[in-house]
């Protein structure tokens, strides 16, 4: 399979400006174009979410993936357990969801519930019957939380941002509990997914986009049990493994695999 090795270039200020001024419209046209695709395909396979999910990863992971000066490079497949699993990962941008898409890896997402209003992409969110969350109201964190349950029993993989917000400099603020007390409770693993680049690409509060290359590692799932089943330990342990991962990318170093580019699957 053949892959766009995308190179690490910068883009001058009138590089930038052009690639706005076309990005935009391109991302406005397309998801008006390609969202009824993915509420067709919804509905003609209702029993089965998959092929919706696959779809949508595929026309959002290419907004990143196919862009030029960006591309997307990722290491760690082989780590993805069989069985369900809670991904987690670290949160810069809002890119962070095309990025986690670009995977191409089964999976619900577990978002606020604000992220579901908004027009087209939020939408495809309902479409695809990830679970949803309003934050601090204790009927829906109960409600997200047997939807999670029966995901897990049900074999489905979830997908978390423990973060819950984006972080403004790039570090990794505090992790909530949530994710890691599913682990614990039901006994799947974490699996840690670290993304670097995105904050220089979006960052929070900005709508002006600076093109470039994204790393994701997947690292090794951990197991509950690793943590004696405690879900605050689990928490701090997979929160340590991300920050050490974190710091290596930014100094260069590579660990695990060779990655992939462009977010195309791994054989």
């Amino acid at each position: 399979m053949t892959t766009r090795q995308s190179k690490d270039k910068r883009l001058g200020p009138l590089g930038l400006l052009i690639f706005n001024l076309l990005y935009w419209p391109y991302l406005a046209t397309t998801i008006a174009i390609l969202f009824p695709l993915v509420v067709v395909t919804r509905l003609l396979t209702f029993w089965d979410r998959r092929l919706t999910h696959a779809l949508t990863s595929a026309w959002a992971a290419h907004y990143l993936t196919a862009a030029p000066f960006a591309g997307v490079r990722i290491s760690g497949r082989e780590n993805v357990p069989r069985g369900a699993c809670i991904f987690v990962s670290n949160h810069q941008s809002m890119v962070d969801v095309l990025a986690a898409y670009s995977t191409l890896l089964p999976y619900l997402f577990v978002s606020k519930r604000e992220n579901f209003w908004v027009p087209f992409l939020g939408w495809t969110m309902w479409v695809n019957d990830y679970v949803s969350l309003r934050r601090g109201h204790l009927p829906s964190i109960f409600r997200m939380l047997r939807r999670c349950e029966a995901h897990l029993k049900a074999g489905h993989n979830l997908y978390v941002f423990p973060e819950g917000t984006r972080s403004p400099d790039g570090m990794l603020i505090p992790f909530y509990r949530g994710a890691f007390w599913l682990s614990a409770r039901y006994n799947v693993p974490i699996v840690p997914v670290v993304i670097e680049g995105t904050g220089q690409i979006l960052p929070k509060k900005q709508l002006y986009i600076s093109p470039r290359p994204v790393t994701i590692h997947i690292l090794p799932p951990m197991e509950p049990a690793e943590a004696n089943f405690d879900s605050f330990e689990l928490r701090d342990r997979v929160r340590a493994r991300m920050a050490a991962e974190l710091e290596a990318i930014r100094a260069g170093a590579v660990s695990g695999t060779p990655p992939v580019v462009s977010g195309q699957r791994a054989a």
